[in-house]
Formats: C-alpha cells, structure tokens, sequence
C-alpha cells in the first residue's frame, strides 16, 4: 500500500469538514422548502458540499497513482493565508464585508489591477451576492462581533 501524504491528507481533511457542514445544513434548515416551493438557506452550501466532497475523493484517488513528494509553491501558501485571514475578518466584521474586504484586496496587492478596474468588479460580485444569496435565497451571512456589540445592545 502506497504511504499516504499532504496529497491525500489534505484532500480527506477537506472532504471530512464539507461533510460535517452539509449533515449541520441538512438537519438544521433541510434543502427544499415543500410549502413555500423555494430552497432552504442550505439549498446551495449543500450543492457545494456534495461537489467538494466528490472533488476531493477524485483528488485522493488519482494523487494515490503518483510518485515523490508533493512540492508546494509560495503561491500556494498565500491562498492557505488569505483563507486563514477571511476566516479571522469573518468572526470580527462578518462574512460578506470579509469577503468584500479580500476581493478589494486582492486585486490591488496581488494582481495589480487598476482601481477602477476593482470597484466594477467590486460592485458586480457584491450586487451578485447580495441579490441572489441574501435578497433570493435568505442566506443569512455571519455578522461578526463588531456588528453584533454594535446593534445587539
């Protein structure tokens, strides 16, 4: 049996928390409304979910046909770091800000694109986000701890 790596760790840690994320969504809102006809608030983390996991099983399957060590960039690093970053600016300013915040961020710092350039594709992804998860489907965003000691008082 070949020795299992980050190649095929990683992939499974990935697999085993989209897992845990689809059960939680599944339990606690379902995947389709029967009354209203309309999905839940997990109807498309759930579709995301069953993709990973799948894409995941994929990657175990065909990293188990390679050989050597797997060598990672420092590209690869910055993508592990900024996750890291959107999941801290999460839980203090709340997801879609965070997320706003990385998209802004990224295409200034990291592919140099024009300001103008950014905030036209700062305005098109946020009224995509807005309109289809929070306006059509009721997706209901993490707020964060300043938003929440803000207007929870």
């Amino acid at each position: 049996m070949k020795k299992l790596g980050t190649r095929q760790i990683v992939p499974l840690i990935i697999a085993a928390i989209c897992t845990v994320f689809l059960i939680t969504g599944l339990n606690k809102f379902g995947f389709w409304n029967a009354k209203k006809l309309s999905p839940t608030p997990a109807f498309v983390p759930s579709i995301i979910c069953v993709l990973l996991i799948a894409i995941c099983l994929i990657t175990v399957i065909t990293s188990l046909k390679k050989e050597g060590k797997a060598k990672y960039s420092k590209d690869e690093f910055l993508i592990i770091l900024a996750g890291a970053a959107v999941v801290g600016c999460t839980y203090l300013i709340g997801m879609l800000p965070a997320l706003g915040l990385f998209v802004i961020l990224w295409l200034r710092l990291v592919e140099h694109t024009p300001w103008k350039t950014v905030l036209i594709i700062f305005a098109i992804i946020a009224a995509l986000v807005i309109g289809v998860f929070v306006l059509w489907l009721g997706v209901r965003f993490p707020t964060g701890l300043i938003y929440n000691a803000i207007f929870n008082q």
